[in-house]
């Protein structure tokens, strides 16, 4: 037997399926973490984010001889945990509205936005402060790394919806930044 070092998820999978609890408990260490940020990235609140890190790692376990591929299990339990996200904001109340392309606001010059240099903490904090429906989007895009297309079959709203959603938090990240960036120079 290796040890639990030097265990991959196969193995790991291997030991549940045996009902073995050090499988589950390595599996939860080693994903956890992981899990947790994308959840709060999503609900932007810690106490939620754990109660919803706790149903999801329920969810998976209970569910864990459905995985096929052992490889996958990191994206799996990612996924649960980005819809368990996603279904709090539904009870929660928060939901997308639909917006028409016509109403998009005017882009401003990309270059001028790549050549300024934010630190990822100003970052989280200005992506932190959009609202709910705003910042779900940012994160599921940047930080979960899906497509605007998925994001939208996953809200169930069409893709312009994200594409005007996502622009505008783009715009008001960026006037955020620009505005502290100002207010530092003058300061």
């Amino acid at each position: 037997m290796k040890t639990t070092t030097t265990l991959n998820d196969k193995d790991l999978l291997e030991l549940c399926q045996l009902g073995k609890t050090q499988g589950y408990s390595l599996l939860y260490q080693k994903y956890s973490k992981l899990v947790f940020n994308s959840i709060y990235r999503i609900v932007n609140d810690r106490e939620e984010a754990e109660d919803i890190l706790q149903e999801v790692f329920v969810k998976t376990f209970s569910e864990i001889k459905t995985l096929k591929n052992a490889e996958s299990f990191g994206g799996w339990v990612k996924r649960i945990g980005v819809n368990q996200s996603l279904n709090a904001l539904r009870k929660n109340k928060i939901y997308f509205a639909e917006i028409d392309d016509d109403k998009m606001l005017d882009e401003t010059d990309e270059d001028e936005q790549e050549n300024l240099e934010f630190q990822v903490k100003e970052l989280q904090e200005a992506i932190a402060e959009l609202p709910p429906q705003s910042r779900t989007i940012v994160n599921l895009f940047l930080f979960e790394q899906m497509s605007q297309e998925d994001i939208a079959k996953t809200l169930n709203i069409p893709h312009s919806t994200v594409r005007c959603y996502y622009h505008r938090a783009k715009k008001k990240i960026f006037d955020k930044l620009s505005q502290k960036k100002e207010n530092e120079r003058f300061a």
